[in-house]
């Protein structure tokens, strides 16, 4: 029971940045300048520009924990975000990161220490969204990219604490979730970029279809 409720439990203390609930109508489209007379030509720029700084601020409020801020356990601070929604195509497969974070570890939680023969300084977490375009079978396993950073460090995900979204794609499905990996010998707050290196998807008969992903994250 005990190795059953563990990935849950990682999941629920290690997850930090969530995105919140979008706002479906949007921010209203600026208004238009049609008057000739300067006072409310002026006085709608303003409201344009106020309009749009709304709009940003909106943007940026998309996720549940904004960047300096610490999860709900208060064992998480998330000091860095990159959004990277544009697909990568590789094959019949599409690949997006609509973010990937740094967080430092604030405090390692007892529970995990049974768990874990060390102590990570930081967390790296790689939102994905993959799609199989076609119809036949497909093998994909982004889940298991490895990653390298500029403090030297080159890493595995922790499959304990990640989403388990890779293997077969038995047709064209959808699927997405969140892959971390344990910083252990640099400090977080010196993470710049992040490469990340995923493995061509395959047939049937394990021959590549695509091309191997090879892409670097700065922030």
């Amino acid at each position: 029971m005990k190795k059953i409720i563990l990935p849950l439990g990682l999941v629920s203390v290690l997850s930090l940045a969530a995105c919140g609930d979008s706002n479906e109508q949007g921010a209203s489209e600026p208004a238009k300048i049609e008057s000739n007379d300067t006072e409310n030509t002026d006085t709608e720029t303003d409201d344009v520009e106020e309009e749009i700084d709304t709009a940003e601020e909106n943007s940026d409020n998309d996720w549940e924990t904004q960047v300096g801020e610490t999860n709900e356990d208060g064992t998480l601070k998330l000091l860095v975000r990159s959004e990277d929604p544009v697909g990568i195509e590789t094959g019949p497969m599409t690949l997006s990161f609509p973010q990937i974070t740094v967080s430092e570890v604030i405090e390692w939680p007892e529970e995990l220490a049974d768990y874990y023969d060390i102590e990570p300084t930081g967390i790296i977490q790689i939102d994905m969204e993959v799609s199989n375009t076609e119809d036949e079978d497909i093998n994909f396993y982004m889940d298991q990219a490895t990653i390298t950073t500029n403090t030297g460090e080159q890493l595995d995900p922790d499959l304990l604490a990640s989403d388990h979204i890779g293997g077969e794609f038995l047709g064209a499905v959808n699927k997405s979730g969140s892959i971390r990996y344990m910083l252990t010998n640099s400090a977080p707050n010196e993470v710049e970029w992040v490469r990340i290196l995923i493995d061509a998807p395959s047939d049937n008969n394990y021959e590549s279809i695509g091309d191997s992903i090879d892409v670097q994250i700065d922030f």
